[in-house]
């Protein structure tokens, strides 16, 4: 039986992780350890130089453990809590809003599910592109369907996460299919808004501003926005090896390569 590690970055009371506990229950042991509290926009932090509280908590029928801490945080724990029992597979989510394109760098969703491929666990970072219809269920069923469809696949991989965006609709039948994709380019600029205070302190807002940008049809955007689930492969080795090989021969440098 697979044994499930699940965590998010909305906190363990949100209705996205109680879903994705209530979905994998149906193919394996669901553990759960995540976050006491709102962690969103955490990134890839994780808390040094001070302990971490956790209690005991329950999440539809399933029990675990609320972190003090950020959504990495709540995996690394999870991993020693759990440590006499091998996890086949981490999920995070599911999020309340997309992750799409270079926003993944500050999601703790994203980051959660980056920590267990770190260690050699396949995982999915799962988010829903929140409408009118919140439908939470449908996001959870649909990362079942991917881990059931990928997951000969995945189990042989390393360092290895899924990034998986739903549309949010009021059914599955209007999910038009699966779409494999890149990360799209950011069609937002941030702007910094100031005010001040009598006080003397200033104060500092940031604001999103769109710009003009081509989607790319391979995109994660596009998919999402044409109502396809979108499967996006990350891993957290960020070299760029075609520019380093370029770099190398610029620079004149040529290294004996295994």
């Amino acid at each position: 039986m697979n044994k499930i590690l699940i965590t998010n970055d909305d906190g363990f009371e949100s209705p996205g992780i109680a879903a994705l506990c209530r979905a994998f229950s149906k193919v394996g042991e669901v553990a759960l350890v995540a976050p006491l509290s709102e962690m969103s926009g955490s990134s890839h932090s994780i808390t040094a130089w001070q302990s971490l509280r956790v209690k005991e908590v329950e999440v539809a029928g399933i029990k675990g453990y609320a972190v003090a801490g950020t959504p990495a945080d709540t995996v690394i724990l999870g991993l020693n809590l759990l440590h006499e029992r091998e996890i086949d597979l981490v999920v995070s989510g599911v999020n309340r809003g997309p992750n799409l394109g270079f926003d993944v760098f500050y999601s703790g969703t994203v980051a959660a599910a980056m920590e267990a491929s770190m260690s050699g666990i396949p995982s999915l970072a799962v988010s829903l592109a929140l409408g009118e219809s919140s439908n939470y269920s449908l996001a959870a069923e649909m990362a079942l369907e991917v881990w059931e469809k990928f997951e000969d696949f995945l189990r042989v991989q390393r360092n290895l996460v899924l990034n998986i965006n739903v549309p949010d609709v009021e059914s599955k039948d209007a999910i038009k299919g699966w779409q494999i994709t890149d990360l799209g380019d950011r069609f937002y600029f941030t702007r910094v808004r100031e005010t001040r205070h009598e006080s003397g302190w200033r104060e500092f807002v940031f604001e999103e501003e769109r710009r003009e940008t081509e989607v790319q049809k391979s995109s994660d955007y596009w998919a999402v926005w044409n109502k396809k689930v979108s499967i996006t492969p990350l891993c957290p080795n960020l070299t760029d090896y075609l520019v380093k090989n370029k770099l190398e021969e610029i620079a004149g440098l040529v290294y004996e390569r295994e």
